[in-house]
C-alpha cells in the first residue's frame, strides 16, 4: 500500500485508543497515517454535550468496556482524567484546563516532530491501558516520551500553548469540512469514515483504490 489517511484524534477519546493498534499496523503497511490532534469534544464542541443525560453515559460506559474486551485491549479510564470536569454536572468541563493544555503541548509538539504515532503508542497508551495511575506526576510523561524518541522538556520549550491552540483549532475546522465532528475521524481521498468501527470499511476503500 502507498496512500494517505488523515486521522483526527483526541487524547480524551476511548474510541481513539481502541483504534490505535490498527493505525500503527496501517502505517507499517506503507500507508501514510497523518495524525491530526483535536481537543476532547466537551472542550471542542461543548454545545453538543449539554443535553446528554445519565442514560447515555451509562450506555457509553458499557460499550467502551465491551469494545475493549472484544479487541483484547487493556483498558481503564485515565487516572486522572486529562479533562478537569465541572463538579455535579454530566459532560461539562471547567473553564481552566491546565492538565489538558500540558498534554496537548506534548501531543502537538510530538506531531510537529513527525512522531505523532510514536507519541500515541507510548504516551497515549499509558493513559488508557490502566498501567499508570497518576500518569501526570513524577517522571511518567518524560519516560514515555523518551520511549517515543522525544525529549519532553525540548518539546515543551518549543511549543507554547498559544501556538498549539492554533493547530488544534485548524484541525477542528478541517474535520468539520471533511464531513463530521466526532472522533476518531479517518479521511481518505476526501471521504470521511467516523468511528473505530469503520476501520474495516476504510481498509476496503484503500484496497479498492489500489486494484
Amino acid at each position: 500500500m502507498d496512500d494517505r489517511v488523515d486521522v483526527f484524534y483526541s487524547m480524551q477519546s476511548d474510541y481513539c485508543y481502541f483504534l490505535l493498534d490498527r493505525l500503527i499496523s496501517l502505517a507499517e503497511q506503507g500507508v501514510e497515517v497523518v495524525i491530526r490532534p483535536v481537543l476532547g469534544g466537551v472542550l471542542r464542541i461543548p454545545e453538543r454535550y449539554r443535553d446528554r443525560d445519565e442514560l447515555e453515559l451509562h450506555y457509553f460506559e458499557t460499550d467502551t468496556q465491551r469494545t475493549a474486551d472484544y479487541l483484547g485491549l487493556p483498558y481503564a479510564y485515565p487516572d486522572p482524567s486529562p479533562i478537569e470536569w465541572a463538579p455535579g454536572l454530566i459532560w461539562r468541563a471547567k473553564a481552566d484546563q491546565p492538565r489538558n493544555q500540558h498534554l496537548h503541548r506534548l501531543f502537538v509538539g510530538a506531531n510537529r516532530a513527525r512522531r505523532g504515532l510514536e507519541f500515541l503508542d507510548c504516551v497515549g497508551r499509558m493513559l488508557w491501558d490502566g498501567s499508570t495511575p497518576g500518569w501526570d506526576k513524577g517522571e511518567h510523561l518524560k519516560n514515555a516520551m523518551a520511549a517515543a524518541g522525544l525529549d519532553r522538556d525540548e518539546i515543551l520549550e518549543a511549543n507554547s500553548w498559544q501556538s498549539v491552540e492554533q493547530d488544534l483549532q485548524a484541525n477542528n475546522e478541517a474535520m468539520h469540512q471533511a464531513g463530521h465532528w466526532g472522533v476518531p475521524l479517518m479521511v481518505y481521498k476526501a471521504e470521511p469514515f467516523y468511528g473505530q468501527d469503520r476501520f474495516d470499511q476504510l481498509l476496503w476503500r484503500i484496497k479498492e483504490g489500489l486494484t
